[in-house]
């Protein structure tokens, strides 16, 4: 099936979505054929893999932006994406041309279709590809679901991470932290560093298993950046670090990444602290617990499983206190969406539901009998548009907003404006001392 010689971009992304319809294949066959057939572009640049049930994105926004900040021309790989697929492939801080999309898929659609790639391989090897002709010094990877399988793992790293591990994509990767796990190393590789973050004992033995099965060294971000021999120490422990990410949870990230960019430098990557701390100050993670000042106050988040909701409530209590919201919540059908809603229902004065945009969400029944049993007014919309209008309209001019549940809703909620760019408000700013840093790599929660 060919796509003749033009192709814009819009028709380009229409194509991509319709590979949709093949779901999840686990296993690497189909990625490596692809890959194959480009020339391998994976094998052209280093690259670094990051993997772990929350925060894995975190910690590649955070390491994409110290490296860029020290001079490395760096490709980012990450998903899902809000508004614009382009968000998933990024080169030098930002996203790849529209052209370069359509003409990737142009020029590859009739093997795609013959071979019936997925989705998530078409766009890894997309990514791979375009990283290679871009001449990348570096590639900072984000696994897509769970590791062994996934299709990014056909890269050879230089160093991998899982950042923590909690239940989420039970169906597919286990029922238990330590089966996660189990999935979670497939991406370390014969003798590669690996960094881990915060983990559960069950959850942490069985990695260092792995690793120790694949003569790959590992340290945990606390090791690493407790370490006094470690040059420099005392001039770290006495700086003020800014981190444009709300959250106990993402200083945990921060460590992960503060220690991964230290076994780069002891690998021969050059970074100064002044790269890491004004490579931190410069993240731009848009969607987490993302404060956007106004009359009222909304904030926007998408965690999409309990674990991940748990700590938006955690950091709402930290910023907000006791003060409720009015919440505009959904979630995907699959997921343990009542788990998430017990979580959220202490801080909300009024819920909002509506359709899952683009994916098959939380049945409207569903919903009122969930608020029902929790005594939560709760109101129905026909969309999230109309929900967030409602939302505003019940909150008031002091009131507060919360959007959650899902990276589907908050893509198509959060404006234009609020997507790319770095806080400049002190309110959206964590001010940490070494000390605190060095505590939530400790803690596990």
């Amino acid at each position: 099936m060919s796509l003749g010689s033009r192709v814009n971009y819009h028709e380009a992304v229409s194509r991509l979505y319709s590979l949709e319809f093949w779901g999840i294949k686990l296993g690497l066959d189909n990625i490596e054929q692809f890959a194959r057939r480009l020339g391998d572009p994976h094998k052209k640049f280093p690259s670094i893999h990051i993997a772990g049930t929350n925060g894995k994105g975190s910690v590649t926004a955070l390491l994409d932006s110290m490296l860029r900040t020290a001079g490395y021309r760096v490709g980012r790989y990450t998903s899902p994406h809000l508004r614009d697929f382009r968000e998933r492939i990024h080169v030098q801080g930002r996203p790849v041309a529209q052209t370069d999309v359509a003409d990737f898929v142009r020029r590859h659609w009739a093997a795609i279709h013959r071979e019936r790639y997925t989705y998530f391989e078409t766009v890894t090897a997309m990514a791979f590809d375009l990283f290679a002709k871009q001449h990348v010094d570096v590639g900072v990877i984000e696994v897509g679901l769970g590791g062994r399988f996934d299709a990014t793992n056909i890269v050879r790293p230089i160093m991998s991470i899982i950042t923590n591990i909690d239940l989420d994509h039970t169906e597919v990767l286990g029922n238990t932290r330590r089966e996660i796990a189990l999935e979670k190393a497939g991406i370390i590789k014969e003798g590669t560093p690996v960094v881990i973050g915060p983990l559960v004992p069950t959850a942490r033995r069985a990695i260092e298993n792995v690793a120790r099965d694949r003569n790959a060294p590992l340290w945990s971000s606390y090791e690493i950046l407790s370490d006094r021999a470690f040059p420099c120490h005392s001039l770290l422990a006495s700086m003020r670090w800014h981190l444009p990410l709300l959250g106990d949870h993402q200083v945990a990230n921060l460590s992960v990444a503060l220690a991964a960019a230290f076994v780069l430098h002891a690998h021969g990557f050059k970074l100064s602290v002044a790269n890491l701390r004004q490579g931190i100050r410069k993240t731009c993670w848009p969607g987490r617990f993302q404060i956007i000042p106004g009359i009222p106050t909304i904030v926007f988040d998408v965690a999409h499983n309990a674990p991940g909701v748990q700590r938006v409530v955690a950091t709402w209590r930290k910023v907000f206190g006791r003060r409720r919201a009015v919440l505009v919540f959904t979630a995907r059908g699959d997921k343990d969406f009542k788990s998430m809603w017990r979580a959220l229902a202490p801080q909300t004065a009024r819920w909002i539901g509506c359709p899952l945009p683009h994916s098959r969400g939380i049945p409207e029944e569903t919903m009122r009998a969930m608020a029902h049993a929790s005594s939560a007014p709760f109101e129905w919309c026909s969309d999230a548009q109309a929900a967030l209008r409602r939302a505003l309209i019940e909150a008031g001019g002091d009131g507060l907003v919360l959007v959650v549940g899902s990276h589907y809703l908050v893509g198509d909620l959060i404006r234009p404006e609020h997507f790319d760019r770095v806080p400049a408000k002190s309110r959206q700013i964590q001010e940490l001392t070494w000390a605190g840093i060095l505590r939530m790599a400790r803690e596990c929660r």
